[in-house]
């Protein structure tokens, strides 16, 4: 499938909490080799990456070309954060990535079928993946940038992600290939050492 798209814009949220993880900051763990975000933001080199949230003063720089900010005040939930991230976004991007930054097997395959599904399904609808279970993974998907972006202008503090696509048309997308799929996350130890296993294995 090639590179993913370069009029992509990419949001990482980064400022969870991480409770099961002893408030570790998930986007740092390390798995293969590299932080979880590095791994992220290598999936998407071509698109317009911004990272949302507080990291640890310990954190590497970000890449050239990465832009960064913390929503005000930090950790007030994903919608704001992501209506802070989208501030930062340029006109010229009609499709943005909504991602939590806790997805080590993210990868430029992922988002390109991600794109292709919601341009086959319309300019204004978006595209998410759906797991074994059927169960939609809101957070690892690509949406229309300005629809988004209307929803997000109402968003409070403490709304929940849901809140940023409403009235969205949505079609689902699955993971028929091989390799972990792109929505695995990072919440709990147990996560963490099943991704360091599969990395291992992907060597």
């Amino acid at each position: 499938m090639g590179e993913s798209p370069s009029n992509l814009a990419a949001i990482f949220l980064v400022g969870g909490r991480a409770r099961r993880l002893a408030g570790a900051a998930k986007s740092e763990l390390v798995v293969g080799g590299s932080t979880i975000l590095e791994r992220m933001l290598a999936a998407c080199p071509d698109a317009a990456r911004l990272v949302v949230g507080r990291r640890p003063p310990t954190a590497d720089p970000l890449p050239d070309g990465v832009a960064s900010v913390v929503e005000d005040p930090p950790g007030s939930g994903p919608a704001w954060a992501v209506a802070a991230g989208l501030g930062q976004v340029a006109t010229g991007h009609p499709r943005v990535a909504i991602l939590p930054g806790d997805l080590p097997f993210l990868t430029a395959e992922a988002l390109t079928q991600l794109v292709s599904a919601a341009d086959r399904a319309g300019g204004d609808a978006g595209a998410v993946y759906c797991d074994e279970a059927g169960r939609r993974q809101w957070l690892c998907g690509v949406w229309p940038t300005e629809a988004v972006r209307a929803n997000a202008a109402r968003a409070k503090p403490g709304d929940p992600a849901r809140l940023l696509f409403a009235g969205i048309g949505t079609t689902t997308v699955h993971w028929d290939y091989s390799g972990p799929p792109p929505w695995f996350d990072c919440d709990t130890p147990e996560d963490l050492e099943q991704a360091r296993a599969w990395a291992a294995d992907l060597k």
